[in-house]
């Protein structure tokens, strides 16, 4: 395995700012010709990343098939899929031998678009069953996460709902207090009850009873949202959300946010056109990644101190869709910059922080 260093080193400050260590890349082979990877999980010594595999077909068409890599240490293995066409969206692993994945099938003229639950054991992925019934023309499976052993799944059909998989069961939590979220990206379960809800419009809390919508302190163009990609709750007075908002100069701007326990604060990030996607904890360190939606170029920002700041990306990313940590090393997944047969071509890379006395970190490892 190659090690490639971006050349782009930021110095210990700039007009008195704190500026973050730089960030060492290097980039893993993924297998796939033609792919994208939405995001990364890891439990348990096991780490994966799902997607979208593309297959160019004659005159410009594309099929789309569902798309699972996973890490075995030394290079990226794509699994068998137990469903030909369509996505997967989202990963949940529990431990090596528990992981979910979720999405849905591809739309044609004779089939509406369908949710897919999918369940890793040890040896091979399987398809789960969905709730009963029909929620929708087009209902797909957004994002998944867990409430101790259940299952949370984030729906969108004719609007955003969220189900809970329990003891066998299906359950749908009431939608009132959800609308405002009009595409779920994220699902966060705290304790047995209370779980928060993140995507395109805001956030919503559920109390165990019904949702309410949290109030953000963004101010956004008329008839604009913001979008919310990733939530982390470390406790109850330190939460961190991040994604994008509309901007009238910018078109979208990276967003992040931080609740402090009795409000939350909006915090500078960097005066580009671009939007957080996933956000990481690496040496007691916060670090987003993102992309400019426009150029397909990629996007790192540490947090230093009230301020995101860009820094080193990874040699050969184009836009970053979602990253993991495991240890002290951050894995990040998206596309790659080049293309082939003019269409995307998936990319992993792996950083860690590069030592350095001013910035007080200790030789890297993972």
């Amino acid at each position: 395995m190659q090690t490639i260093v971006s050349a782009f080193v930021l110095a210990t400050t700039v007009g008195g700012l704190a500026q973050p260590a730089p960030i060492d890349w290097t980039r893993t082979p993924t297998g796939p010709e033609n792919a994208v990877l939405y995001t990364a999980a890891q439990a348990g010594g096991s780490l994966w990343s799902v997607g979208i595999n593309l297959e160019p077909g004659p005159e410009g068409t594309l099929s789309f098939h569902p798309l699972a890599v996973r890490w075995d240490g030394k290079t990226w293995q794509q699994t068998e899929q137990p469903l030909a066409d369509g996505r997967l969206d989202d990963v949940l692993a529990r431990s090596a031998n528990d992981v979910w994945a979720v999405g849905a099938t591809e739309m044609t003229v004779e089939e509406p678009m369908r949710p897919i639950l999918q369940h890793w054991q040890g040896s091979a992925w399987k398809l789960h069953e969905t709730p009963p019934g029909t929620p929708g023309e087009n209902a797909q499976f957004t994002t998944i996460g867990a409430q101790g052993g259940n299952l949370l799944i984030g729906q969108y059909a004719d609007e955003s709902s969220v189900l809970r998989y329990a003891g066998g069961r299906w359950q749908e939590l009431p939608r009132e207090g959800l609308q405002h979220i009009v595409y779920l990206e994220d699902l966060v379960a705290v304790g047995r009850r209370e779980i928060w809800a993140a995507g395109i419009g805001g956030v919503a809390r559920y109390d165990g009873t019904r949702w309410s919508k949290v109030e953000l302190p963004v101010v956004l163009p008329p008839g604009r949202l913001l979008e919310i990609a990733k939530l982390v709750i470390k406790s109850a007075d330190d939460i961190w959300a991040i994604g994008m908002k509309n901007s009238q100069e910018l078109w979208r701007q990276p967003l992040a946010l931080h609740f402090d326990g009795k409000a939350w604060t909006e915090l500078a990030t960097p005066a580009i056109t671009g939007q957080f996607h996933d956000v990481e904890f690496v040496d007691g360190k916060v670090v987003a990644i993102g992309g400019n939606p426009d150029t397909g170029e990629p996007l790192v920002a540490e947090l230093a101190g009230k301020e995101f700041v860009q820094t080193t990306t990874p040699p050969g990313a184009g836009y970053l869709h979602g990253s993991v940590r495991t240890g002290r090393c951050l894995w990040t997944v998206g596309v790659a910059a080049e293309r082939a047969n003019g269409f995307e071509t998936p990319f992993i890379a792996t950083g860690k922080h590069r030592p350095d006395a001013g910035h007080g970190l200790p030789r890297p490892g993972c």
